[in-house]
């Protein structure tokens, strides 16, 4: 122990003395008051003085000096033991200095109980010495004295031990204590400081949840946007296209022959609106990808063919602002693994941008071949790109100084967007006041991955003929060849559409499917089938008449089955051409006499009475402009047919629709849909997948395609891999 514990313990085995001080005092007031016989009152009297003379002196002395009062009690003690041993007839009184030491012992410490003690000691030998009559109470006491003192000496020293183990333990609990409180209060710390991240977490969390809200808010409305542009869009185009198409292939219904030159002129503008809606289905495809990239529609290219049709495209507007135009294509140009419809797009952009933008001297359009790419480059003398624009010429939406009145900023952008999809670039050069160039590279074919040689399969008694003219097939990679079986046939279109890293070959019936394999064999079968609860069984009967070839059952609507499911008999999109009005009234079933056009455009009822004319001029023709004429005209004069816009403008053409299938006799009247509203407003989803092959699919198998479906499943469809590599898969090694 330390020596402040080692103070306060001395002082806790310590007694206080002003309780022994009572004791004497009522001790001789007890003596006072009893007396005793008349002859022993001369004896009382003054062991009475002296009791409360020791008593008073003690008391007042322990208040100013506390031990030097005790040690004046335990020698005051001993001194009035001594003068009753030799003045009073009390023979054994000598025995009582047993009592100083045992009294200083917890008074003053045994060290000073035993300094007493050697004081009493020499003496008792001292009285003995002079009274050896008494020398055996001499001894008795000294023994007594001594005996007791060793015994409080055990008792100490075992108190003490006993001290220290419980100090040691206090000490290492009192630690343990603090460490238990450190680390106490390190929690409540850390609990603290989770409790506030946690409270910065949940902030955070609902900040992205509003900005997850915004942001599918803004994709709804971007959606809308693009949906309700592509309608007002596809309206007029479905005009001029459906008007222009009559004068090119009927010409006669408008009274003669007309002009060449008209007709070229008509060919031009053919030509610049099925671009324009061909650049519409682009946008709605940009709008509905989940995946946020556009497919591409490889294929080998001449790019002389494209740059051609492209120059034919903007030559009109170079013609009219009296620009020259320059092309230089060398005739040996090697051909293009690309998008066609893209890379025309990307050069009508480049040019047309180059025409509007120049009012003096020409444009000038190069290609040639660099090692392993084309390089086209568009130069103009126009104003030039200021230093400040450069460096956000391709960003969505920005028109520099020179082109803020016209033009809407997206065009160099989907530009350089479609070149690099090619894994192509694209890049310009300009000086202000002296012109612009801008030029992009495609890569000449695609990597192809090194194949193992033939002559592992050649056998040696086969004999080696060389080949005398050399090889000009178009080095492009092997694409996986899928036939659909579909009733519909309009998903092989739509897949085709959205991927060009497989080849999609359309089947109408089993029997048509099978002598397509009979020709060529194929990766695998994609069946689909509208209901899923009729795809089992489809699958199944499938796969017993095709064991060897992979078969993968999905369940997607066709694009019309929302009008389907709605009592209408088909759906056409706008622009509609002579020859979908004529595929889709043969598809009724039955003659056709008396026809109903329902729109709400009057041009476009004119259109479409010129087409039914062309198609068949005994045709009976009536028209409505809105939804209650439609059905007062369908109570008057029931049609053999109707062909209905879905935009009116007091019931919309499912309205329309639900009322007359309300009625018995209107009920069985066939309805066309026509309209600039795409069926697939939303993505194609399919609620179940299924597999077989064969006798079925070995374990080893159906584990990897449960990993590599649920990598699948769980990831979004932004996170997929858009390699334009096919893996082909490996033979199984486990036997079936």
């Amino acid at each position: 122990m330390n020596k402040t514990m080692l103070a306060h313990f001395e002082s806790d085995l310590q007694i206080p003395v002003e309780p022994l001080l009572i004791v004497l005092f009522a001790l001789g007031t007890v003596l006072a008051i009893l007396g005793g016989t008349p002859a022993n009152v001369s004896y009382i009297r003054p062991l009475v003085a002296g009791l409360w003379s020791i008593a008073l002196a003690s008391g007042m002395l322990v208040r100013w000096k506390p031990r030097a009062g005790i040690w004046f009690l335990c020698l005051s003690l001993v001194a009035f033991i001594q003068l009753i041993h030799f003045g009073m007839p009390m023979p054994n009184a000598i025995f009582l200095l047993v009592i100083p030491p045992v009294l200083a012992a917890p008074l003053l410490g045994l060290p000073s109980a035993s300094l007493l003690a050697v004081g009493e000691s020499v003496l008792l030998a001292w009285v003995g010495y002079l009274a050896s009559a008494e020398s055996a109470t001499i001894l008795v006491t000294l023994l007594v004295i001594w005996l007791l003192l060793g015994i409080l000496w055990g008792i100490d020293s075992r108190v003490r031990h006993v001290a220290q183990w419980t100090s040691a333990y206090y000490e290492r609990a009192r630690t343990m204590l603090e460490q238990i409180y450190q680390e106490r209060t390190e929690r409540e710390q850390m609990v603290a400081d989770l409790a506030h991240a946690n409270r910065q977490l949940a902030l955070m969390n609902e900040k992205l949840l509003a900005a997850r809200l915004l942001a599918e808010e803004a994709q709804r409305a971007k959606a809308a946007f693009v949906a309700n542009v592509s309608h007002e869009f596809r309206t007029p185009l479905n005009m001029i296209i459906g008007l222009v198409d009559l004068l090119l292939e009927t010409p006669d219904i408008y009274g003669g022959n007309l002009p060449p030159a008209l007709l070229e002129d008509l060919e031009i503008v053919h030509r610049n609106c099925e671009h324009l809606a061909s650049m519409i289905t682009d946008v709605l495809d940009l709008s509905q990808i989940e995946a946020g990239r556009l497919a591409l529609r490889r294929e080998q290219v001449n790019l002389a063919e494209v740059i051609e049709r492209a120059v034919a495209l903007t030559k009109p507007l170079i013609e009219k602002k009296g620009l020259s135009l320059q092309v230089t294509v060398p005739p040996d140009l090697p051909e293009v693994y690309c998008d066609r419809t893209r890379i025309r797009q990307v050069i009508v952009n480049l040019v047309s941008n180059a025409a509007r933008l120049t009012e003096k001297g020409g444009i000038r359009i190069t290609a040639q071949h660099d090692t392993n790419q084309i390089i086209v480059s568009v130069s103009d003398t126009g104003p030039g790109i200021a230093p400040e624009d450069a460096q956000r010429i391709f960003q969505p939406f920005y028109r520099g100084k020179a082109s803020s009145s016209v033009g809407s900023g997206l065009g160099l952008s989907i530009s350089k967007h479609f070149v690099e999809l090619h894994d192509g670039e694209m890049s310009f050069e300009s000086t202000v006041g002296v012109g612009s160039t801008f030029r992009f590279s495609l890569p000449v074919s695609p990597f192809v991955p090194p194949t193992p040689s033939p002559s592992a399969l050649i056998k040696d008694d086969w004999v080696w003929h060389e080949r005398t003219t050399p090889c000009r097939l178009p080095n492009k990679p092997p694409r996986p060849r899928i036939l659909v079986y579909d009733d519909s046939g309009d998903l092989s279109a739509i897949l085709a559409r959205y991927s060009d890293e497989m080849e999609f070959v359309a089947c109408s019936d089993l029997a048509h499917l099978q002598s397509i394999l009979a020709e060529c064999p194929a990766q695998a079968i994609l069946l689909n089938v509208p209901s899923p609860h009729d795809l089992c069984a489809q699958l199944e009967q499938t796969a017993q008449l095709i064991p060897d070839t992979p078969i993968i059952g999905c369940s997607l609507p066709p694009k019309s089955a929302h009008a389907w499911q709605a009592g209408a008999h088909d759906y056409l999109l706008k622009p509609v051409m002579r020859h979908h009005l004529e595929q889709a009234l043969a598809k009724i079933g039955k003659p056709v006499r008396h026809v109903l056009i329902v729109d709400d455009n009057a041009d476009a009822r004119q259109l479409f009475t010129r087409m039914l004319h062309a198609c068949d001029d005994t045709l009976q023709i009536r028209t409505a402009s809105n939804g209650i004429q439609a059905l007062e005209e369908l109570h008057r004069h029931p049609p053999d047919v109707v062909l209905l816009d879905i935009v009116l403008p007091d019931l919309d053409g499912w309205d329309v629709l639900r009322a007359k299938n309300q009625e018995e006799r209107l009920r069985d009247i066939p309805v066309i849909f026509i309209s600039a509203q795409d069926p697939l407003e939303r993505p194609l989803t399919s609620r179940v997948v299924m597999a077989t092959i064969g006798e079925g699919i070995t374990l080893s198998r159906l584990l990897r395609c449960v990993q590599t479906l649920a990598t699948l499943l769980t990831q979004p469809d932004s996170a997929q891999p858009t390699s334009h590599s096919v893996s082909l898969p490996v033979p199984d090694p486990t036997p079936g």
